[in-house]
């Protein structure tokens, strides 16, 4: 199933999007937590990419297994970093074999210790070229990523609005969000594309933090704002990871449930491989 007929027949739709593990002490870890993650009734589960493809192998034994033996459907996700185009079409042929047939198209970040995006030699420069790709592949349903603060290499947001819009045009079928912590930024721009006839799911992805390190890190990467109530609550807990995790989720839930009410397409939950997250924001989505 395509992930775009899911968006069509319901609203909410959650999703929860997981990173695959280097080691197979770590896939095996995360396959037994996955079960756990399904009885929250996850709509679809992506499976993120490293840089490069480093984990290229895990994604795509993460997703298959989802699809196949979870019998949740499954996203993988698919970066042009370091790849030539013959390299993304053995890539789809794998994933096609494994019937996992959902790809998030990315243009991916830098490789670690590079500064700036380089378009490989043979393959692709953006993330709507390798949209057009898949598209001419067939039987993909695709997602693209959408930056309610904008991509920080944007020129203005006006002009990473209207390159979203080429992406959708390439063939995107559904885009889900950066993480956000003030649902305002999201709102508008929702209404700013919905303004531009942009018709399809906008679904706000939403990170719970971890600790102030992480998120301010996270926000630097992407061009995040984090409010200051947010950073002094984690203050509070500098020297109690549990209680910074606890302030993350309480976060998080107001941000979700402020966002349901307002008829948003879906929420897709940086779980993080994390069981506590999924335990805690699930249930508020469902």
């Amino acid at each position: 199933m395509h992930i775009i007929e899911i968006y069509r027949r319901q609203s909410p739709v959650f999703s929860i999007e997981i990173f695959p593990p280097k080691t197979p002490k770590g896939v095996k870890i995360l396959k037994e937590r996955l079960h756990t993650f399904k009885t929250y009734h996850p709509d679809f589960i992506s499976v993120t990419y490293g840089a490069g493809g480093g984990t290229r192998h895990n994604t795509h034994e993460m997703a298959s297994y989802i699809k196949n033996e979870l019998k949740v459907e499954a996203m993988a996700h698919l970066t042009c970093v370091s790849h030539t185009q013959a390299e993304i079409d053995s890539v789809l042929d794998d994933l096609a074999a494994a019937d996992v047939n959902n790809i998030m198209a990315l243009r991916g970040d830098p490789p670690q210790g590079e500064t700036e995006f380089q378009k490989p030699e043979g393959g692709f420069g953006y993330a709507g070229e390798l949209i057009e790709a898949i598209v001419k592949r067939g039987d993909f349903g695709i997602g693209g990523a959408g930056y309610p603060e904008s991509h920080p290499e944007a020129e203005n947001a006006q002009k990473d609005r209207e390159y979203l819009v080429t992406k959708i045009e390439a063939g995107a079928q559904f885009i889900v969000t950066q993480f956000f912590l003030k649902n305002e930024f999201f709102l508008k721009w929702r209404d700013q594309l919905r303004a531009m006839g942009v018709t399809i799911p906008l679904v706000p992805g939403i990170l719970p933090a971890q600790s102030m390190e992480q998120i301010t890190r996270f926000a630097k990467t992407c061009g995040c704002h984090v409010p200051n109530d947010l950073l002094a609550d984690l203050q509070r807990f500098q020297d109690d990871p549990n209680g910074m995790r606890q302030v993350g989720l309480a976060f998080a839930q107001k941000q979700i449930e402020g966002l349901l009410k307002e008829g948003i397409d879906g929420i897709h939950l940086y779980a993080l491989n994390r069981l506590e997250n999924v335990q805690h924001l699930g249930p508020i989505i469902r």
